[in-house]
């Protein structure tokens, strides 16, 4: 096991990283509690690093922000291991190390002869972390998926969008990061019972069933009534969320439900008379009349800010949200107060700012201690320093593209 000079509740535990896109966040997240995660990428760079955007819009391995976003505070070096030299060299750097993660198939990571037989033979405690797209059986077991299609099979997909319209893509990579997180998750737990245990074990994280696992109460409810899940919609009957209203600078979105908040709420609208019956304290009188309702709504909403709504919104216990934009979300007074984003410098990029460690522990927390690495920057480190190879080894090793 490494000791490493990181601060953090996992510093002194070494993971192996050889993921693909599928685990970015789950060795992010190990990295930014303290292990000392070494990426390694083929000698032509990570795939990550050819994913815009690029600083000054300059595709370039190392200007990709998205790469930069997910690799903090990690180690980097080149390794071919579908190269028998490559791999020789991964399974040595396998026996110091407490953890692996990686992304291939299951047929192919068989081939390669990298699976936990092969890993943990000169390391039983090795914990060894597979996420994949579909898990390790099954008909798909060998299946590329890509995020829209977890979140498309997974049926998060399907529940997007209005009743008899084609479903709504959301933003973000949320298959993706369901399957690392689960995946730290995963590994968390795995090295507490090695501590009682002194024994490794195999990880299997599925994005399919990531994704199911997150929706919601639809597939429990399915399983007990074999009911379809229905969307609710926002333009007719079927709900109570008026969202969002048109505001000065932007939009913001208002959640009614109970009559309590419905009083309040056209109290603060000054009664007008258009909503102001007994009647419209009835959710089934609302809905039937959505129109009266946005009418009235929307026009008060159009006179203030989306800020000034939120505030008095909190005051008179009304469930209002500001629809932010990223950068309204980072220059928020929340965002500033709880000093979320750290200022960096990258040798390449120069100065940006960087999301800090999430979750924050009280007694053992994270931290941003570096940038992510430059293509193979830690070769020489790691090869040299701790694998015991000469200079001449690397430049042999180099030549035949093993690193």
């Amino acid at each position: 096991m490494a000791i490493t000079s990181a601060n953090g509740p996992l510093a002194g535990y070494r993971v192996l990283d050889i993921g693909g896109p599928l685990a970015l966040h789950c060795t992010k997240l190990l990295a930014d509690m303290g292990a000392d995660v070494i990426k390694v990428e083929p000698p032509a760079g990570d795939e990550s690093r050819r994913v815009p955007p690029f600083k000054d819009d300059s595709p370039h391995p190392e200007k990709s922000l998205y790469f930069l976003h997910f690799n903090t505070n990690k180690r980097g070096i080149t390794l071919d291991v579908e190269k028998p030299d490559g791999r020789a060299i991964f399974l040595e750097l396998a026996r110091k190390a407490d953890v692996v993660i990686e992304t291939y198939r299951p047929t192919r990571r068989e081939e390669l002869g990298l699976g936990y037989q092969d890993l943990s033979a000169g390391n039983p405690g090795l914990i060894h972390a597979s996420i994949t797209p579909f898990g390790e059986t099954g008909p798909w077991r060998d299946y590329k998926a890509n995020d829209t299609a977890g979140i498309a099979l997974g049926n998060l997909l399907y529940l997007a969008g209005e009743p008899g319209e084609p479903p709504l893509q959301p933003p973000g990579e949320i298959a993706y990061g369901m399957a690392s997180t689960y995946g730290a998750f995963g590994i968390a737990v795995a090295l507490y019972h090695r501590l009682e245990s002194g024994k490794g074990q195999h990880i299997a994280v599925s994005m399919h069933e990531c994704a199911g696992h997150i929706a919601g109460y639809f597939i429990p409810n399915y399983g007990y009534t074999g009911a379809k899940p229905a969307r609710a919609s926002r333009k007719g009957e079927e709900t109570d969320l008026y969202d969002p209203y048109p505001t000065k600078n932007g939009y913001a979105r208002i959640f009614i439900i109970p009559v309590e908040q419905w009083r309040r709420l056209v109290d603060w609208i000054g009664r007008p008379p258009s909503i102001s019956g007994p009647e419209f304290e009835k959710m089934a009188y609302r809905r039937k009349h959505p129109e009266i309702v946005v009418g009235a709504i929307t026009e008060f909403c159009s006179r203030h800010t989306k800020e000034e709504l939120y505030e008095e919104g909190q005051k008179r216990r009304i469930a209002v949200t500001p629809i932010n934009t990223v950068g309204e979300f980072m220059n928020s007074a929340q965002v500033k107060a709880r000093e979320t984003f750290i200022g960096m410098e990258h040798p390449v990029i120069g100065k940006y700012l960087q999301f800090g460690p999430v979750p924050r522990l009280s007694e053992s927390p994270g931290g941003i201690t570096r940038t992510a690495p430059l293509l193979g920057e830690h070769n020489e480190e790691i090869y040299c320093g701790e694998l015991g190879m000469s200079n001449d080894d690397l430049v042999a090793l180099r030549s035949s593209g093993v690193i």
